[in-house]
């Protein structure tokens, strides 16, 4: 989870938008409209709040977020009336209805968010985004939620038992901009690519996704290729695309993946009226016409005109931290758009990385993902794969290491978003 903090604070710099509060703002008195799990139905942030107040951006669908709650829950008992903590969504209240009767006996008051006060407020980049207020709503703490502890929560508690209360009558709520239908997300100014991340965030948030599928297949094939001019154009559209596509289709029939060489060879992808399967978007367009399982080293000797018209220019490693091919071993899935892929690809290179690369400086051996044994060449091979681990500082500069593989694990895990 510390690898996602890094992404968290590189996207958040990338992406804020301007007038959003900061730490050291003192927040002010928001209306909340809707609440489920709490005795009113209405009322108001500074009602709602104790010595400290954690308030925490949360969906449904947010793998992250859900994988938190349990850490906040023991946080909540401890510190029994010090502590607040409340979930804040945007989702609907049926959904979210849904959600806490699966979940009985639920910890957290959710305010329901569909008008944005909060989220237009705070502006979260990504999900989850966490934000810690003393008792007179100063913002202490901007961060994701498993980063908070113990400690820190004991620390913030006895400096706000230790500051005055500030008393005011009227207080001044903060401008904020039109509502938001959508979670905050880079929207490209390209078409295409505009169009396979509504395709993603339709799968995201399990919703039909047949008028996507009926708009790509009816592309016209020239309109395809004079819209995906570059390889950050064609990078972002075909990682959007096969991470849309595998988590649809094993949302509506999670049997499939019981045959996986099968799931990911099914030419069953039509884009401007040209069939793909998984295989041929990964291996034939984004890794330049390689073969599947040659460890990256041999490319196809003649290709179809369609592979030649829309694959890369360029094989871009960077690629196998963006694919999601709906196992718990791959990476964590992004809206990807051309005019930020770069910074997105080195986040996510970066955050995988450091999660999954293990060194142990007793045996010297580093444990690498498996992702980095099959497609060994489009890294450079072992020794620049060192190097690469250690221009990251994810390996001191000065060792030598005997290298070894993890096993990947298949384990169907799907709704695996950091956005």
């Amino acid at each position: 989870m510390r690898s996602f903090t890094l992404f968290l604070t590189l996207f958040y710099l990338n992406c804020s938008a301007q007038d959003a509060y900061k730490k050291g703002d003192v927040v002010a008195d928001l209306p909340v409209k809707q609440i489920l799990n709490y005795t009113e139905k209405s009322t108001t942030l500074k009602k709602l709040k104790a010595q400290v107040t954690i308030i925490d951006f949360f969906g449904t669908w947010c793998a992250p977020c859900i994988k938190a709650l349990p850490e906040l829950k023991s946080y909540q008992k401890k510190f029994n009336e010090d502590l607040k903590v409340m979930l804040v969504s945007t989702e609907a209240k049926d959904k979210l209805e849904i959600f806490i009767n699966n979940r009985q006996p639920f910890a957290f008051p959710i305010i329901i968010d569909t008008e944005s006060i909060f989220t237009n407020a705070f502006q979260p980049p990504l999900y989850p985004y966490t934000i810690v207020l003393d008792k007179n709503l100063k913002i202490l703490l901007i961060a994701n939620a498993a980063d908070i502890t113990e400690s820190i929560l004991e620390k913030f508690i006895a400096d706000s038992k230790n500051v005055s209360e500030t008393k005011t009558e009227k207080p001044e709520i903060k401008q904020v901009t039109k509502p938001e239908t959508k979670p905050m997300f880079n929207e490209s100014k390209n078409a295409l690519v505009k169009l396979s991340q509504d395709f993603m965030y339709a799968a995201k948030t399990n919703e039909a996704a047949d008028d996507y599928i009926s708009r790509l297949k009816n592309l016209n094939y020239s309109e395809l290729t004079s819209g995906l001019k570059n390889d950050d154009d064609k990078k972002a559209f075909w990682v959007n695309l096969y991470n849309a596509y595998t988590n649809a289709s094993l949302h509506k029939d999670p049997d499939q993946y019981k045959s996986r060489n099968k799931f990911f060879k099914n030419k069953n992808i039509t884009v401007a009226g040209k069939t793909f399967s998984l295989d041929k978007i990964e291996h034939g367009l984004l890794r330049r016409s390689k073969i599947k399982w040659s460890l990256g080293y041999f490319g196809k000797l003649f290709p179809n005109k369609t592979e030649k018209d829309l694959r890369v220019d360029k094989l871009d490693y960077r690629i196998h931290f963006a694919l999601n091919c709906g196992a718990k071993s791959c990476p964590p899935i992004a809206f990807y758009s051309p005019e930020k892929i770069n910074t997105q690809l080195d986040i996510a290179e970066t955050a995988y990385l450091s999660a999954e690369a293990e060194y142990n400086a007793e045996t010297n051996i580093l444990k690498l993902p498996a992702i980095l044994s099959w497609f060994r060449r489009d890294f450079g091979g072992k020794k620049k794969i060192v190097e690469l681990l250690k221009t990251k500082q994810i390996l001191k500069a000065d060792v030598n290491p005997e290298i070894k593989f993890k096993k990947y694990d298949w384990t169907l895990y799907l709704d695996n978003y950091k956005l």
